[in-house]
């Protein structure tokens, strides 16, 4: 099973040990609420009734990629190549070819993005509406590979005579201006233009850990000097922070078994608020709850995930100081 599909079962290993070691969501999702302006600025999609929001968070991580110099990930390069098999078999052959070949030219022309250097993420209008649609068109190759070619995918609306600029005229039009603001956000130096001021090759996209394979293969949005950063575009600051959201980015700390990546300080950034709110990784862990050390947390999750009979239900234990039970929220937009 997967990171998410985990920690969505409530009686998974890896939930049941979240609950029992890190069990305090709650005081991670109200110091982030605490550390937001009272009213953040919030860029929300214009003229659009039914935004697909799924799409436009995976589309504005993908734009965040690009800008960092990592356009193409493992996730995407499965998502191409199972799209034209799975169209051709619910469609037609040649229908699964085209889709295949558009995918290849997605990738493409992704790959032949520049890097942002020096805190400059945008670019002209011109430039910038072609890379929102070619990031809203990646994510319907990422969903085939994250939950397969689902009904209403707008691959399977393309025929044998399809090219790529058939899918992109298919993105609604409220897409490039959402992106564009969000991406005017990002670029500023207290949200993730720093970013941009490192070395190409210190800017880690879609990082996989050690122990990322007991979850199916899960990797995090970004790393960069020592900071794992998760991605949400969520319209709602005021009701951020699922104890799945936060399991998650605990998950993605924990997986470092070897400490590859030398972690100092992990957070979310908001995309939709250009707001980055960061802990060190001992902060983070201690607001949790966390009775044992972060070598041991990882140790500890190593062996339950590798040996799911050793994960018992977890007991009712009683909270840290201040710390209450959160709420589940059903955030729209949030990045996997």
């Amino acid at each position: 099973m997967s990171l998410t599909s985990e920690l969505n079962d409530s009686n998974s290993p890896l939930s049941r040990f979240m609950a029992r070691e890190l069990p305090a969501t709650s005081r991670i999702t109200g110091n982030v609420r605490s550390r937001l302006p009272l009213r953040p600025r919030t860029v929300t999609p214009q003229a659009a009734q039914r935004p697909d929001h799924r799409s436009l968070g995976r589309a504005i991580d993908r734009r965040l990629r690009i800008a960092f110099g990592s356009p193409v990930d493992s996730v995407l390069l499965e998502g191409v190549f199972y799209a034209g098999i799975d169209v051709a078999e619910v469609a037609t052959r040649a229908a699964g070819q085209a889709v295949h070949g558009i995918g290849q030219t997605l990738l493409s022309e992704l790959k032949a993005q520049p890097a942002a250097h020096d805190g400059t993420m945008t670019r002209s209008r011109r430039d910038e509406e072609r890379l929102s649609r070619l990031c809203f068109a990646a994510s319907h190759f990422e969903e085939v590979k994250r939950a397969g070619l689902r009904p209403g995918n707008p691959l399977l609306q393309l025929d044998a005579r399809a090219v790529l600029d058939d899918l992109l005229d298919q993105v609604p039009s409220y897409v490039p201006d959402d992106i564009a603001a969000q991406v005017e956000l990002a670029e500023a130096d207290h949200a993730l233009g720093w970013v941009t001021r490192q070395p190409v090759d210190k800017r880690i996209c879609a990082p996989v850990f050690s122990g990322s394979n007991d979850v199916d293969g899960a990797d995090a949005d970004y790393i960069a000097e020592g900071h794992l950063i998760d991605c949400k575009a969520t319209t709602r600051p005021d009701r951020f922070g699922s104890r799945k959201e936060v399991h998650q980015l605990a998950g993605y700390l924990l997986l470092d078994y070897q400490d590859e990546y030398a972690l100092d300080k992990v957070g979310f950034y908001l995309s939709r608020q250009g707001q980055l709110v960061t802990w060190s990784t001992q902060e983070f862990l201690d607001l949790l709850g966390a009775r044992r050390s972060l070598s041991e947390l990882r140790a500890a999750l190593s062996q339950t995930l590798r040996t799911p009979a050793l994960a018992a239900p977890p007991q009712r234990e009683k909270l840290p100081p201040h710390a209450t039970q959160d709420s589940l929220f059903d955030e729209e937009g949030d990045t996997e």
